[in-house]
């Protein structure tokens, strides 16, 4: 099998020596095809139900053995689901990102642009598109939703993209360089296997939730992810969102490594939760989310935890929570385990506290800042488990710095900064306390 010129198939590229001519005719026996080229002819008018001529395009490619199926520029109306096989890529010309997508008026091209219509009200249903191959992926294409109304609540629909099929485990789909406009729920990772998942460069406006993840038993990495107002700024769908959107959530996979993302508006910027095959534990890089009403919540991680490093968490009055992480075990009556580490953060902006802490598990933070919160609130309140509050600086007289109440087991708050705020730490001997106050 050989492979357009740079573009991905599976894990491999080839420089094809005729690829300008195949991008302007397609060549199936070379892996490559063209839907708007006979047999398919689809017509990228907006109008026409172009599904049965891209799924056929996908079809054959997959009978081929894999390659892609290229869709030039224009709005290509999808009246159902697509299907990819395995090796198979979906690939268009990407865009910039656009605003005002919720104009009626809005009649231009910007690249290549799915419209999804089907199941709208029903968020069970089957996915916009299944990656159902093993290295079948989607690559430069926007995916929008034109009869979703920004309003509390906004229409349910099922995932936009799903990863894997039931029974198996597929491996290695990917997702780049994706703008998913406005959909109810992004990207699932969850519902079937799929390890080694590659997700990067996605862009867009999640509602419910942008990504979710689960069954994945080997290495699965997201990276360069914004999720942010794209296309619609209207404030009733804001506060919906900012009470009920997730934009990542985390169940079982193992040694997850995620870096360079960023989200706007949402209710939990990560959920670390527990399904019936388990927790998470992996590595979280550069991560930012802004205006959120919780920004971490953790409920149950593996036992050998979760690493953050380089966490900026910032509320700008949205949502009732506002707490930057918290722990907490959502099922008290199952057996539970949760350990968080946290190197390098950043705490701002009108939160109630920056952390609360009612898990049995641990918290460790260190080498970070915490320059606002509630003056009538304790910035951290730890109430139950394990806690490391290590060289950390606080913002100058703010008020009450730390609360350790006697459900804590065993507490270290050593050599932080605390500027002139106050502690108020139950004594315990398992509880150690050494910093400067002044």
């Amino acid at each position: 099998m050989t492979s357009l010129s740079m573009m991905c198939v599976g894990s491999y590229q080839y420089q094809h020596p005729n690829a300008k001519l195949m991008v302007m005719n397609g060549d199936p026996t070379s892996g490559f095809i063209n839907v708007r080229l006979p047999p398919y002819n689809a017509t990228g008018d907006g109008i026409t139900d172009d599904t049965n001529a891209i799924q056929r395009a996908l079809n054959d490619t997959g009978s081929m053995g894999g390659g892609i199926v290229f869709i030039p520029e224009g709005n290509y109306l999808i009246a159902s689901h697509l299907t990819l096989p395995a090796a198979t890529v979906l690939k268009g010309v990407a865009s910039h990102v656009q605003r005002n997508w919720g104009d009626p008026n809005r009649k231009s091209v910007f690249g290549t642009t799915l419209l999804a219509i089907a199941d709208a009200g029903n968020e069970n249903g089957t996915a916009f598109i299944s990656l159902s191959g093993d290295s079948s992926g989607i690559e430069g294409l926007q995916i929008f939703y034109p009869n979703q109304v920004p309003r509390n609540p906004p229409i349910a629909y099922p995932w936009t993209i799903r990863c894997g099929q039931q029974g198996k485990s597929i491996e290695n789909n990917y997702v780049k360089n994706v703008l998913l406009v406005n959909p109810w729920k992004g990207i699932d990772a969850a519902t079937y296997e799929a390890p080694r998942h590659w997700f990067e460069n996605v862009y867009g406006q999640p509602l419910a939730i942008g990504i979710a993840v689960d069954q994945c038993y080997d290495i699965g990495r997201i990276s360069h992810i914004h999720f942010w107002p794209f296309w619609s700024s209207e404030l009733e769908l804001w506060n919906w969102v900012n009470n009920n959107g997730i934009t990542f959530l985390f169940q079982r996979t193992d040694w997850e490594v995620v870096e360079d993302v960023f989200s706007w508006g949402y209710q939990i910027g990560m959920a670390f939760r527990t399904s019936a095959y388990g927790a998470c534990n992996g590595q979280f890089t550069d991560i930012n989310f802004d205006n959120v009403d919780i920004g971490i919540e953790v409920s149950y991680t593996q036992t050998w935890g979760i690493l953050f490093s380089n966490l900026n968490l910032a509320n700008a009055g949205g949502g009732s929570n506002r707490i930057g992480i918290l722990g907490r075990a959502i099922n008290s009556t199952k057996p539970t385990d949760a350990s968080v580490v946290v190197r390098g953060a950043s705490f701002w902006g009108v939160f109630h506290q920056t952390i609360v802490w009612s898990h049995v598990g641990l918290i460790s933070i260190s080498d970070s800042l915490f320059a606002q919160w509630n003056k009538t609130s304790p910035g951290i309140e730890i109430q139950r488990g394990r806690a490391m509050i290590n060289n950390n600086y606080f913002g100058d007289n703010v008020g009450n710095a730390v609360t350790v109440l006697d459900g804590a087991d065993r507490v270290t708050i050593t050599n932080n900064h605390f500027n002139g705020n106050r502690l108020n730490v139950v004594t315990k001997p398992t509880v150690l306390v050494a910093n400067n106050l002044e």
